[in-house]
């Protein structure tokens, strides 16, 4: 979908959610939201470190949350969702991708409104110390100057293929140490950490594949493995299970969705933005391909939140039109 098209549909659902909100019909509903890294600032998003992806700041967490609290949304976690919600419930799913150490800056927020998230976690990452290959490039490409649009074409090139051979194309081409973390902003959780963090009353942690394997690359007994290694490690790393899984990049099919349930999670969900209708049973393949929406610091908070509670959506429909195969053709990391 190309930008200007995007732009006016999602213009145009700014209104329509107006007029949708106006007539109350919110209940029965369980948003999910992916978020990333947590900066302090946008200075600090925008310095260059690593990908910003969202760019989204500890004081937009802050509104996001407050927004759907003042609307009479609950927060939940994959626990509760496995008991069952009300079907005429307004829920929210707090999400985060990846492993991001500075995920940690989460936990204050959490504790003052008393809200569970659930932190999807790309093992390999955590038990290696390395970097996520999407920081490394966005790093080395700015560096050398390189314009917006050429790093969203390597992105897009990098994401057709295994994670092993994307890195190896990236040491190739940048040294060595270009997936070596520069610091506490983009390195992810080391084991002791991530085992510390998960002991948080309100955090859970979910599977994130263990190489941050955009399955769509791999073959089906490959998949398998990625998904059963990062259930593995997660239970080795902190004594708990995942019970519900982030399909790296969205792209999952009913292949890998059974993979996912044969591994022992109850719940999946992509990057394809709308509302999951309630009731929601565990394993079902409602369950295992939940809908997200994806906040950004480009448009105020409050009218995404908006847009998201509003049961008609121009932009949601046209994505959903789209043909399965660019599902992973997404300019940002999920």
């Amino acid at each position: 979908m190309c930008a200007r098209i995007r732009s006016l549909l999602l213009a145009l659902d700014r209104l329509i959610a107006q007029a949708s909100l106006a007539l109350g019909r919110e209940d029965g509903v369980l948003l999910s939201f992916l978020f990333h890294s947590i900066f302090l600032n946008l200075q600090e998003a925008r310095a260059g470190l690593m990908d910003p992806q969202q760019e989204i700041t500890i004081e937009m967490l802050r509104r996001f949350i407050e927004h759907f609290q003042n609307h009479s949304y609950v927060f939940v976690s994959p626990s509760e969702m496995a008991r069952g919600l009300r079907p005429r419930g307004r829920y929210v799913l707090l999400t985060f991708d990846d492993g991001y150490f500075n995920n940690n800056r989460v936990l204050p927020i959490l504790t003052e409104f008393h809200v569970p998230a659930v932190f999807f976690v790309s093992s390999g990452h955590v038990k290696k110390g390395k970097a996520f290959w999407w920081d490394a490039v966005y790093r080395e490409m700015r560096r050398r100057g390189i314009p917006q649009e050429k790093i969203n074409r390597r992105f897009a090139e990098l994401k057709r293929m295994k994670t092993a051979d994307a890195e190896a194309q990236i040491e190739n081409e940048f040294g060595a140490n270009a997936l070596v973390p520069v610091g506490d902003l983009d390195r992810p959780f080391n084991p002791a950490e991530l085992k510390g963090f998960a002991r948080h009353p309100l955090v859970s942690l979910g599977n994130h594949t263990g190489d941050h394997a955009i399955l769509s690359n791999y073959s089906d007994a490959e998949a398998r493995a990625q998904i059963q290694s990062a259930q593995d490690d997660i239970l080795a790393m902190t004594g708990q299970t995942a019970d519900i899984i982030a399909y790296p990049n969205g792209y999952e099919t009913p292949a890998i969705a059974a993979a996912a349930r044969d591994a022992g999670l109850r719940f999946g969900v992509g990057v394809n933005p709308g509302r999951n209708r309630l009731p929601l049973h565990a394993s079902s393949v409602e369950a295992m391909t939940l809908k997200r929406f994806t906040l950004n610091a480009g448009t105020a908070i409050e009218s995404q939140c908006r847009m998201s509670r509003s049961g008609l959506s121009l932009y949601r429909s046209a994505r959903a039109m789209r043909p399965k195969t660019q599902e992973k053709s997404y300019s940002s990391i999920a």
